[in-house]
């Protein structure tokens, strides 16, 4: 994992997963432009994004949210500041 949020607002890992998907959308994505297919893996409380060039998985467990970004060669010089954002977006709201 690249990065772990532990939970500071809420108690579990349903409540975390339900939060971030309703913050982790399509229209979300969109704003920076980019084409991605959000799944939402309810029964194991996960949810993966990819697109043209990445792949993110943000998994819930009992204490945190794990983050795993793999970005292709083009765009990993933006891989810090992508984890950067997701881990604020996280904070703020688990």
């Amino acid at each position: 994992m690249d990065i772990r949020v532990p939970y500071a607002k809420l108690t579990n890992k349903e409540e975390a997963y339900k939060v971030a998907c309703s913050l982790i959308t399509p229209e979300y994505i969109e704003k920076w432009k980019i084409k991605a297919e959000i799944s939402y893996i309810e029964s194991s409380h996960l949810i993966k994004a990819t697109g043209k060039g990445f792949t993110l998985e943000l998994a819930f467990n009992d204490t945190e949210a794990q983050v795993k970004c793999d970005l292709s060669l083009m765009l990993r010089p933006f891989k810090k500041t992508v984890l950067e954002t997701i881990e604020n977006k996280l904070k703020r709201h688990i």
